[in-house]
Formats: structure tokens, C-alpha cells, sequence
């Protein structure tokens, strides 16, 4: 063949594009991580941000129990207090409105009790006929009685008007005090929230910024939902990958993987991809490309020489 023939065959498989099963296997960045671990959570508060004051060590073994993150609660602590405050208060102006109403009550029925007895004299003396006294005094006295009538008319009334103030400002005091329970102990669970506990014993494991990637550290001022922390252990790792747009549609659940790890070098382990994210989204640091999450499962644990946070790489197996 002619040089240039062999030139322009050579040119020619050169542009030509690799077939699916020539390329490589597609090798993705990976971390362990436990399927067990404690997610530590920014919790709720006023303004939706928190301030991180105590943040156990990244890497530290804590115990069930043990403090491994907490919030500055300041603010919350003295919303409690002037809370309850708010309610001691409160309970003195009920206590003394209640005792105000009480009394007027205890006089009310006097004066109920005072016109039921003018109103059996004005009775007798209206009794006593026309002819006996004359006619002036008959008629002043059958006024009196109906003055006395109206007078026992208007002092139940007034009766009845106290004893329903008295129940009313009962009723409104119950609804009160509960209300103001309800407050307390919603301010007292929000200061209790910011501080957290491991759950289980594992090894602490800082989250990072979901914008930045960062690592989250004491002193950091976070939004509430955020993850900043997790308590793992060690019984049931796992491999998180992410899967770039481009790799995605060459990976597949069920596809074989070989896995190495930074920190274990020389080492291979077998494992199998058992998850695989719907949706991708973008990780800052690695440009704008969208990632895929994924799972894999090592065929052997890797029990006592893997710890969450590892960096992983996982080549995906024909």
C-alpha cells in the first residue's frame, strides 16, 4: 500500500470514535460512611440559624450519652426565663383579679340576703289592713313592698352577675396557664434541643457546608437543617460514590466494583453497587456538572481496618 494509504487508514482509525465496550471503566470518588450513624442536625430555632460552641473532635469515640455537639443557646435561655417570669406574673394578677371577684361575690350575696329580709317586712307591714292603719299608711306600705320586690329583683340579678364574672375570669385563668405552660415548654425544649447526645457509640465525623464543602467547626455559625455532624460506628460500613452526568448512564444497581482506599494502600476490596440515585445535583467544588449518588456494598465489611470518612476510589468492573 502507497505510504499516504497507510497514513490516511491510520487517520482515519484515530478519529474514529471508541465503542461503548472499548472505553474505560468509568472510576468514581467515594467515602465510607456507616448505615448506621446518628445524623447530628442543626435544630430550630428563632432566626433559623445556630451557633456551634462545643463540637467533640472529628475522629473521637463517644459513648451513649456523651455530649457531641452543642448549640449556643443564650438566646433561648433567657426567652425561658422571662417566660417564666412572664407566667409568675401572670399568676399573681390571677390570684389577685380572683380574689377581687371573690369578695365582691361574698357581698353580693349579702345584699341578696338583706333584701330578701326587707322584702318579708315590707310583706308583713303591707298585710296589715287598710282599716286598721288608715288609708296613707296602707298605701306607703304597699309601696314598700314593691320597692323591696324590685330591690330582691335587682340584687339577684347582680347575684348572678358576680358569680358568672367569677366563673368566667376561672375559666380564662386555666386557659391562660396553659397557654403559658405550652410557651415554657416550648422555649425549654428548644434549649434542651441544642444541646445533643450521642445515641449510640461511634466515632464523630464532621459534615461539611453543603454550599462551600467545607468542614463545619466550632465557632461556625449554621442554618437549621443543616447536617454538621454524625455519630458512626464501625459494625455496618458502606461506600457513598458520585457518579459524574456523564459517567451515569454507564453505571448501573447491580454492576460489580473494585474499591481502594487511601488509607489502606495496596489493598483491593470487591463489592457491588446496590443504589443509585434518581436525580443529580451540583457539587461546588467539583464545577457545575451534576453527580449522582450511589451505594456500594463490600463484599467483605472491611470490619477493623475501614472507619467512616475514609476516602475511597471505585472502579466500576466490566
Amino acid at each position: 500500500m502507497p505510504r499516504w494509504g497507510v497514513l490516511f487508514a491510520l487517520a482515519v482509525l484515530a478519529a474514529a470514535p471508541l465503542r461503548a465496550d472499548e472505553s474505560p471503566p468509568p472510576l468514581l470518588s467515594g467515602e465510607v460512611f456507616s448505615l448506621q450513624a446518628q445524623e447530628v442536625i442543626v435544630p430550630l430555632t428563632t432566626n433559623w440559624q445556630a451557633r456551634i460552641s462545643t463540637l467533640v473532635p472529628e475522629g473521637g469515640f463517644v459513648e451513649s450519652g456523651q455530649l457531641v455537639v452543642e448549640f449556643d443557646g443564650t438566646e433561648a435561655a433567657q426567652q425561658l426565663e422571662q417566660q417564666r417570669e412572664t407566667a409568675r406574673t401572670a399568676q399573681a394578677v390571677t390570684e389577685r383579679d380572683l380574689a377581687r371577684l371573690e369578695k365582691e361575690l361574698v357581698q353580693a350575696h349579702f345584699q341578696h340576703q338583706l333584701a330578701e329580709v326587707d322584702l318579708e317586712l315590707a310583706t308583713l307591714k303591707a298585710e296589715i289592713p287598710e282599716g286598721v292603719i288608715g288609708a296613707i299608711e296602707y298605701a306607703e306600705n304597699q309601696l314598700a313592698r314593691e320597692q323591696a320586690t324590685n330591690a330582691l329583683e335587682n340584687s339577684r340579678q347582680q347575684l348572678e352577675d358576680k358569680r358568672k364574672s367569677l366563673r368566667e375570669r376561672q375559666d380564662q385563668a386555666v386557659l391562660d396557664e396553659r397557654k403559658l405552660e405550652v410557651q415554657e415548654a416550648w422555649w425549654a425544649q428548644m434549649l434542651e434541643s441544642f444541646t445533643i447526645e450521642a445515641r449510640q457509640p461511634g466515632y464523630v465525623i464532621y459534615g461539611n457546608h453543603p454550599w462551600t464543602r467545607a468542614k463545619f467547626q466550632e465557632g461556625d455559625n449554621v442554618q437549621t437543617s443543616f447536617r454538621v455532624a454524625q455519630v458512626a460506628d464501625t459494625a455496618n460500613l458502606a461506600v457513598k460514590v458520585w457518579i459524574n452526568g456523564v459517567d451515569r448512564p454507564r453505571v448501573a444497581a447491580g454492576d460489580p466494583v473494585s474499591v481502594r482506599f487511601d488509607a489502606l494502600p495496596g489493598r483491593r476490596f470487591e463489592g457491588q453497587i446496590t443504589e443509585l440515585s434518581d436525580s443529580g445535583s451540583q457539587r461546588q467544588e467539583w464545577g457545575k456538572a451534576d453527580y449522582y449518588e450511589g451505594v456500594v456494598s463490600l463484599a467483605d465489611g472491611g470490619e477493623g481496618e475501614l472507619l467512616p470518612g475514609m476516602s475511597a476510589l471505585v472502579e466500576v468492573l466490566p
